[in-house]
């Protein structure tokens, strides 16, 4: 896909909202005129608003700021006398940092961030309503759960700021690997970065097709702001794909420094023993890699005795 396409589109359809709402409270202020006592306070409040724009004295601007004050509680007392919401006469803009431009100073704003990452999800993504810290159900947790969790919330609040770009979750069947990367996902997603959550069975396929020239997904995986790998162990090994693009996959994100987080119920000889010793070298980087062990038992087992 053309992630710069898909911002491109996404600003101008935040765009026609900003269009779209300067029109609405145009309209509204239009029909207020119609009230020739609120028309003359109203174009004496924007007249004096120019005059104190352009004038450069000092003494001038006390007097203008005077009036404009006085002409304010007029406004207000107009509007409070006939019912009417203040807000009213300014645009109702969907994002507020913005105002719906798009641009948060030279920077892409959230908004938009968050709205390409609701559309990537959808086609990089098997699921997009992921759990969140909290709903961490605390009655089947021990203290390293507790631990770990409180660890891993620090971490995304800190994001940029981290010791650690890479995560590595590894535990048992049921142990809340996937819990972990959907909370991790989750806090991203609101704080307006581009999610991309894959298994490693979905990473896999898509590295196949990017193979074989039937797909350019695999791309996004690349660039994606966090990739969540889940069950990383679970898939086929393809000759000539597998270990080839994950490692692909790992060695490009670390170059750029955008952060991994990989969960998989094998133990780090058995990831040396599965794949080879570039991948593992990559994954057990104590400088750069957060290494997780989860020793609960099956949670899932737990909760159905409940």
């Amino acid at each position: 896909m053309d992630k710069k396409k898909l911002i491109d589109e996404i600003k101008q359809t935040y765009l026609l909202k900003r269009i779209r709402a300067e029109e609405a409270c145009e309209e509204f202020i239009q029909n207020l005129r119609n009230d020739k006592y609120f028309d003359n306070i109203y174009t004496d409040y924007n007249i004096k608003q120019l005059e104190y724009m352009k004038s450069k004295y000092e003494i001038e601007n006390l007097k203008l700021k005077k009036d404009i004050l006085e002409l304010q509680k007029k406004i207000d007392s107009y509007l409070k006398t006939n019912h009417i919401n203040k807000e009213n006469l300014v645009p109702k803009y969907d994002c507020p940092i913005c105002k719906d431009t798009g641009m948060d100073g030279n920077k892409i704003c959230s908004c938009v961030k968050k709205e390409l990452n609701k559309r990537l999800s959808i086609l990089t993504s098997s699921q997009n309503n992921f759990h969140s810290f909290s709903d961490c159900n605390e009655k089947l947790m021990n203290e390293t759960d507790k631990k770990t969790t409180e660890k891993l919330k620090i971490w995304c609040k800190n994001y940029p700021n981290v010791s650690k770009l890479n995560i590595n979750i590894i535990g048992g069947a049921g142990s809340g690997k996937t819990f972990l990367l959907e909370a991790i996902a989750n806090e991203f997603i609101n704080n307006g970065y581009v999610v991309c959550f894959k298994t490693m069975f979905e990473l896999n396929e898509l590295a196949r097709l990017y193979h074989i020239g039937k797909s350019y997904e695999f791309s996004d995986c690349l660039k994606a702001d966090i990739l969540l790998i889940d069950d990383l162990g679970t898939e086929p090994i393809l000759n000539n794909v597998t270990k080839e693009y994950l490692y692909n996959v790992i060695n490009t994100r670390q170059i750029h420094k955008l952060p991994t987080v990989i969960s998989s119920n094998l133990s780090p000889d058995d990831i040396l023993t599965r794949y080879d010793e570039r991948i593992f070298s990559r994954l057990s980087n104590k400088n750069i890699c957060l290494n997780i062990l989860l020793d609960s038992p099956d949670k899932r087992l737990m909760e159905n005795k409940k």
